[in-house]
């Protein structure tokens, strides 16, 4: 009896071991994926900034993104659930004046 404790205690100790391996892999892994990244991203402006034919193709991407955009906009649903936000952000934005004046004031009562 003592054997197998002894034995499912080192096994226990080995997948604690193990575990604490892979989370520092993985925290070394997600380190090196955000470093990539961002090379990645620098890359991509350099080469659209350099390569002519890449500027190009960009420049008429964007152009179709903004038309396509200003298209969507004109389509009666995109106005209507925009005229919602617009509603949903002026309330949060009156909301979050009342709470920063009432911060201040709580603020200048500790003084």
């Amino acid at each position: 009896m003592k054997k197998l404790f002894i034995l499912f205690l080192c096994f226990g100790a080995m997948l604690c071991f193990a575990q604490e391996n892979l989370a520092k892999q993985e925290k070394e892994l997600m380190k090196q994926e955000k470093k990539l990244a961002k090379e990645m991203h620098e890359v991509r402006v350099k080469l659209l900034q350099k390569d002519p034919h890449l500027k190009k193709i960009y420049a008429k991407i964007m152009e179709m993104h903004k038309e396509l955009a200003l298209m969507l906009e004109r389509k009666k649903e995109m106005r209507e659930l925009a005229a919602k936000m617009k509603k949903v952000k002026k309330s949060l934005y009156a909301i979050r004046d009342q709470k920063s004046m009432s911060d201040e004031g709580e603020e200048e009562e500790e003084e």
